[in-house]
């Protein structure tokens, strides 16, 4: 019997023989093109990519999954490991062969299910950053011309001994206690209703830091999420959780240009320009692809606070709790809960509030989110 990894080094060089000449794709065009977005990090798998095909370049809603296609997973030590497709057009490891390790060189091979072939450029992953604080300030900010709101934001700091770690992107989220402020007399609305949730909010921004020319690697005062004084997030628990991301330089240029211009979702399924290159080529002319397959080290640190972590003054009742006036004709059932009706010269008036003020899972999850500790 074959031995598994043997095996697939035996498939990689049949069905995914290397380029020997690589087509970068350096125009928009209305030709199929494949969008790659994945990823391989220095924490356990599974390592998971995503792959669409967009006609429609400038078009969101034009990506359609890519589906059946061979990709493989390689490491400079002659190691390979196959995808498997979990659902449409998502790709995991799930064989547990390759483990990222800093200073290990990987790279993807493809074949989608009519025979294009592509593959990314080799990158080492780098050593980490290490989030060495997270703290709030309380600050002014300008929310129009005319309009300013006090409010705290998050920040953190960075650090990493190894001075081959020179770029960082970072991703993070928040979560917090939500209580339902109201009480029904006897009905519900839901089978089983709760009073106490856990909203989720991901920021799917691109956070980019070039830190190559830093003698001591040190990064002070990054920003995260605003939690503004009419906001009831700090008024029970909330959760800010960080993902620094050690990456290459490669890498830190291509989030740099989707920065640049405005595109600052950071998920490269979603619009990215097609004149922004990525380490994804084709082996023919005709093979057109976009996006990146990202070799990083990881590091995660969150933090809770609470109003009672700063002077100023939040809400202790949610704005969108506050009943609403509704005329001539009743508010949707699903969303509103009447709780009067009256009359003004014949119009039919009905005073109204939001069903998740007195349940709140028709909304918000009632579980904590997996990284809340």
């Amino acid at each position: 019997m074959i031995p598994k990894t043997r095996y697939i080094v035996l498939i990689s060089l049949l069905i995914l023989s290397s380029c020997t000449e690589k087509f970068f794709l350096d125009s928009i065009s209305e030709d199929t093109i494949l969008v790659v977005d994945g990823k391989i990090t220095n924490q356990s798998g599974p390592y998971e990519l995503r792959l669409f095909r967009t006609v429609g370049l400038l078009k969101a809603d034009s990506l359609n999954p890519e589906i059946d296609a061979i990709i493989i997973l390689n490491d400079a030590s002659g190691n390979s490991e196959l995808f498997q497709e979990i659902r449409p057009g998502v790709y995991q490891t799930v064989n547990n062969i390759i483990k990222g390790t800093v200073g290990q060189t990987y790279w993807i091979e493809i074949e989608t299910i009519t025979g294009e072939k592509y593959e990314s450029t080799p990158e080492k992953m780098p050593p980490p950053f290490e989030v060495e604080s997270i703290y709030g300030k309380e600050e002014e900010v300008i929310i129009s011309v005319t309009e300013k709101q006090k409010a705290v934001k998050i920040y953190f700091n960075a650090e990493t001994n190894n001075k081959k770690a020179n770029y960082l992107r970072w991703e993070y989220r928040e979560s917090y206690e939500w209580r339902s402020p109201e009480n029904l007399n006897t009905e519900t609305f839901t089978e089983n209703p709760s009073k106490i949730c856990y909203p989720v909010t991901t920021f799917p921004l691109v956070n980019i830091y070039d830190a190559s020319n830093l003698d001591l690697k040190f990064i002070s005062h990054q920003p995260t999420s605003t939690i503004f004084i009419n906001e009831v997030k700090l008024l029970y628990n909330y959760l800010i959780d960080i993902t620094l991301f050690s990456t290459s330089q490669s890498n830190y240029e291509f989030w740099e240009k989707i920065k640049s211009v405005n595109f600052s979702e950071g998920a490269l399924y979603d619009i990215t320009p097609a004149n922004i290159e990525g380490n994804i080529t084709g082996c023919n002319e005709e093979c057109m692809a976009i996006g990146y397959f990202e070799v990083s080290s990881t590091s995660r640190k969150h933090q809770f606070f609470t109003e009672n972590n700063f002077t100023l003054e939040f809400a202790n009742y949610p704005e969108e709790c506050n009943v609403v006036e509704f005329r001539v004709y009743p508010p949707d059932p699903a969303i509103f809960h009447v709780l009067r009706e009256m009359s003004d010269n014949g119009t039919a008036i009905f005073i109204a509030r939001r069903n998740e003020c007195y349940e709140c899972n028709i909304v918000h999850p009632v579980n904590k989110p997996s990284f809340w500790p």
